[in-house]
């Protein structure tokens, strides 16, 4: 990948927060600081090419990370249940419910239970957000350059070419307000050609040469100007019954030798896992310890009664009691560093083993 090494001084642009989007925090050991505060709901980064749109969302994405001093963004802080979302095509789903997104197929297929071993682009960027939602995700990162256009928007020509009736996809265009209200999960999400958003968002960040500036009442004009037709339907309720999946531990590739790189995991000579599409796991420590989570799951006798959000939630208050040894019991792990649960789940996801005989509606927790 990209090198993260800060860059030379005299190539770097200091950011410097608008006016209005500037907060002042108090830190124990530093004192006052201030910067741009992103606030919670609907923000759009847009710009043109090569301007630093990009580049201000990877700054955000690992945000989740603590830095080190020098490495220039120290203070860049996320929402530590912040998340990147992109399009996979290939990938494997498992039992996922995708119909807030994608529903109706050709000859009556429904997607309230949706498994493939080849995923489209639309259909592993709709997986990847209800996996998010099942495991407590409360802002999505996405980039228009990696996601599926059509599962993105559907402008006024298609619309008429093309009746909604005859379309399975609801794109996220109608989704991404609903989110916010209804559940209070955030979204982030670079634009580069898509203004229909401008009528969703809360934000709108505008990047030119890598100078940011606030957009928002520019862009609610045009949007006020320049009305989406027809505009796109409610979505109440759309996410309300989200299924929790019930995993049992056949599907998890247990008893193998185990061989990682930064980017996979195989399990034996027949499974392998890719987690290259997982984009906040920065380093092959964090994926050796991905590797014996599974294998600890695997050992751990899933019976299929329990929700992966309660085993994640199980496993980080071990790791919390006992640091990552309780990853292997007995042993001394020292080449191990900790990934998040968004991030074990995105793998856990991603195994074309997984098995999920049974799904509950709520988790009773």
């Amino acid at each position: 990948g990209p090198p993260e090494e800060p860059m030379a001084a005299v190539d770097a642009q200091r950011f410097a927060s608008p006016p209005s989007m500037s907060v002042a925090l108090s830190l124990p050991h530093r004192g006052e600081v201030s910067g741009m505060g992103v606030r919670r709901g609907v923000t759009l980064i847009v710009g043109g090419g090569f301007h630093g749109k990009s580049t201000l969302l990877q700054a955000l994405q690992l945000g989740v990370y603590d830095k080190v001093v020098g490495d220039g963004r120290e203070l860049v802080v996320t929402d530590p249940q912040a998340l990147k979302i992109k399009a996979e095509d290939g990938r494997a789903v498992t039992r996922c419910d995708i119909s807030p997104f994608i529903d109706h197929l050709p000859f009556g297929r429904r997607t309230h239970d949706f498994s493939t071993a080849d995923a489209s682009g639309s259909t592993s960027q709709a997986a990847a957000i209800s996996e998010a939602l099942e495991v407590g995700a409360t802002t999505l990162l996405l980039d228009e350059d990696t996601c599926a256009t059509n599962f993105m928007i559907r402008d006024e020509r298609m619309q008429l070419l093309v009746a909604p009736d005859k379309e399975p996809i609801r794109p996220f265009v109608s989704r991404v307000r609903p989110l916010w209200v209804e559940h209070g999960v955030s979204t982030i999400m670079v634009v580069g050609g898509a203004g229909d958003f401008f009528d969703m968002a809360d934000a709108v960040i505008l990047m030119n040469e890598y100078a940011a500036s606030d957009a928002t009442a520019e862009a609610k004009a045009i949007a006020s100007r320049l009305p989406l037709k027809p505009a796109p339907p409610p979505a109440t309720g759309a996410f309300s019954s989200l299924p929790h999946r019930c995993p049992t531990a056949s599907g998890l590739a247990g008893g193998h030798k185990v061989s990682v790189s930064r980017s996979s995991v195989r399990f034996g000579d027949l499974t392998e896992l890719d987690v290259a599409s997982v984009e906040q796991l920065v380093e092959p420590s964090q994926t050796r310890a991905i590797a014996e989570a599974l294998q600890r799951l695997a050992s751990s006798g899933l019976d299929g009664t329990a929700t992966l959000n309660q085993l994640l939630k199980q496993l980080e208050a071990a790791v919390d009691r006992d640091g990552l040894d309780a990853l292997r019991p007995g042993f001394r792990l020292g080449n191990v560093s900790r990934p998040r649960k968004l991030e074990l789940a995105s793998a856990f996801n991603r195994l074309r083993t997984l098995e999920i005989p049974r799904r509950l509606k709520a988790e009773g927790q």
